[in-house]
C-alpha cells in the first residue's frame, strides 16, 4: 500500500506543480506561423507557463503558472487580438 501511495504522488506532482491544462480549439489554426501571435498575446496574461500547438486539429494546449487563474474571457480575447476566434470545441479545462 506504501509503494502505491508513492507512486501515485509521483505520477500527479506535476500536476501540483502547474494547473490542469487548458485545451482550446481555434479556428484557422493551420501553420506553425499562426501559433507565433497566439503565443505572443497568451504570453502577455503572466498567468501561462506552457503553449503547445497542434496545428492538424487546430488546437492550443495552455498549462497555467502555479497559483493563476486563466479566463475563458482571457483566452478568448488573446484569440481575437491575434486575429483569431474559438473555433465550435471551445475551451476545455482538464
Amino acid at each position: 500500500m506504501r509503494l502505491f501511495s508513492v507512486i501515485c504522488l509521483f505520477l500527479l506532482f506535476p500536476l501540483l506543480l502547474l494547473g490542469n491544462p487548458i485545451s482550446v480549439h481555434v479556428k484557422g489554426l493551420v501553420c506553425p506561423s499562426c501559433a507565433i501571435g497566439i503565443k505572443r498575446h497568451l504570453m502577455k496574461t503572466k498567468k501561462v507557463d506552457t503553449i503547445k500547438f497542434d496545428t492538424k486539429k487546430q488546437y492550443t494546449y495552455i498549462t497555467v503558472l502555479k497559483n493563476k487563474k486563466l479566463t475563458d474571457a482571457e483566452i478568448t480575447t488573446a484569440l481575437e487580438n491575434a486575429g483569431y476566434e474559438l473555433g465550435k470545441k471551445g475551451i476545455q479545462r482538464d
